[in-house]
């Protein structure tokens, strides 16, 4: 309760004595309490509402502070579990901290009053940086009467692999049994982990290696070391491999697969050119009770578009809501569908395809890039400016360095060198930053104009800017450069040409 309050009015008829006023008062503090909202003239008013009345001053507690209705929200309490995890969280940091500055020695954590537990080894080992000072650490625990799980195991094996230290992850994992004395038994998603850390190094043959090894030791492949081992085949192109593999997984272990599965699948025999039989995968879906979902129709899509089969590629989109309640085609799907009308210069279909998107409440985003590109290899420019004026008009796209590129990369290229300056000025306008492949197209076609004055204002604002220096945009190519240097050596600014070098 705050201090006390005096507050003076009208208040008690002289019969009453000095026992109302308590138990009045008292009744009216214990009322307030149970609200959410009130003054201090609330709690006057309410022990005043006597007629007959005569003025006395009377000192009470003053009502507590509570907030008003609306904001009110209690300071969640801490539990002492909560204690704990905020507690462990800070050990974790401080052991990493610690670990991530100075070289690790077994004396290097003797100074620190630390409780060994799971969260703890767990948090720090994802903390520390090194690998070599996480598997230090972990021995180091490991000394100290901790006993490993397999969640720790696993932790360790991901961060060796991750960082490339695969020897040393390829011992660690066959060491597993001998150093838990036998606790922690091989599993399979320890060979996952590895197999997809090699895939991811380039090594492929050991990844298929260890996948042998695996089966020699007998453990049980699961569904993800075949997801994985698809995978990896079939970004090599051994599609046959791959079968293979597939049929083992059926038949030898009986193992089911999964969506995932499916979309591995999908997308690795659709980029090997092999349409059909991604379809024959698609089809096969339902026999196994596994839902086809975006990703599994736009990885179709795609590969129906690449192989020029656009039209049933459309059916194929018209047909998703039907076949999976639910589901619907979203701005990868159309996006692909655009490109590829675009491709065709088929710019109708591809507007088409763009109100049937929009319609649908998809916001068009990097589609409006997609369309002008394929409208400017059209050279449609009288549709190309309606779409620009519609990218204007929609709040959810911003025209970007890309699509100024774009369009002035097609007045280059149509000998429009005055609107492809104008364009390029626009963008200054608009608050576009220009990259090395805006100045590239622009001088490239200066060069074929003879117009090395232009050129030269233009190398100028691209040194000042160092624009070649910076992350943003395109690369330049050096190719792109050619005709810059012959001009300049050509007219004695051999200075210059060589600061292009440089």
């Amino acid at each position: 309760m705050s201090p006390c309050s005096t507050h003076t009015g009208t208040l008690l008829p002289p019969c009453h004595n000095k026992a109302w006023l308590c138990n009045r008062v008292f009744k009216t503090e214990q009322n307030l309490l149970h609200c959410t909202e009130f003054t201090a003239s609330a709690w006057f008013l309410s022990v005043s509402r006597h007629t007959n009345c005569l003025q006395i001053s009377v000192s009470f507690p003053s009502p507590p502070s509570i907030p008003t209705l609306g904001t009110f929200a209690p300071t969640p309490r801490t539990t002492p579990k909560r204690k704990t995890q905020i507690k462990k969280r800070k050990q974790a940091k401080t052991i990493a901290n610690l670990i991530n500055s100075k070289p690790f020695s077994n004396g290097l954590l003797s100074s620190l009053l630390i409780t060994i537990s799971k969260t703890t080894v767990l948090r720090t080992l994802r903390l520390i940086k090194d690998p070599s000072k996480a598997l230090c650490f972990f021995k180091w625990t490991q000394q100290k009467g901790f006993s490993h799980t397999p969640e720790s195991y696993f932790i360790m094996l991901e961060i060796l692999g991750r960082e490339r230290n695969l020897n040393v992850a390829r011992n660690f994992l066959f060491s597993i049994e001998k150093h838990s004395k036998g606790t922690v038994k091989l599993e399979d998603r320890f060979f996952n982990s590895l197999i997809r850390s090699y895939a991811e190094a380039g090594l492929f043959k050991e990844s298929m290696k260890l996948f042998q090894t695996m089966k020699s030791i007998a453990v049980s492949p699961s569904v993800v070391t075949f997801n994985n081992l698809l995978s990896i085949l079939l970004k090599r192109g051994c599609t046959n491999m791959a079968k293979e593999v597939y049929d083992e997984m059926l038949r030898t272990y009986g193992v089911s697969p999964d969506t995932c599965t499916y979309n591995v699948l999908i997308i690795g025999f659709c980029k090997n050119s092999m349409v059909d039989e991604g379809f024959r995968f698609f089809r096969e879906m339902e026999s196994f009770n596994c839902d086809a979902d975006v990703v599994t129709y736009n990885t179709l899509v795609d590969g129906l578009c690449r192989a020029g089969k656009v039209r049933i590629a459309r059916n194929l989109v018209n047909g998703m809501g039907k076949k999976c309640e639910g589901l619907n085609p979203n701005v990868v799907t159309y996006t692909t569908l655009i490109h590829e009308y675009c491709m065709k210069q088929e710019v109708e279909e591809a507007l088409v395809v763009l109100e049937e998107m929009t319609s649908r409440g998809l916001k068009p985003n990097m589609t409006y890039n997609t369309l002008v590109k394929g409208l400017c290899e059209a050279h449609k420019l009288d549709k190309m400016k309606d779409v620009l004026e519609r990218m204007k008009s929609d709040g959810g796209f911003s025209l970007d360095t890309f699509t100024f590129n774009t369009i002035i990369h097609l007045h280059c290229c149509a000998g429009n060198l005055d609107e492809a300056l104008k364009v390029f000025e626009s963008m200054k306008k608009f608050r576009i930053p220009a990259d090395s492949a805006s100045y590239s197209t622009l001088k490239r076609s200066l060069c074929q104009k003879w117009d090395y004055d232009m050129v030269e204002q233009l190398f100028d604002e691209l040194f000042e800017k160092e624009i070649l220096l910076s992350k943003f945009g395109s690369k330049p190519l050096a190719a792109s450069y050619n005709p810059i240097f012959e001009s300049l050596c050509e007219h004695g600014n051999t200075k210059k040409a060589e600061r292009v070098i440089r």
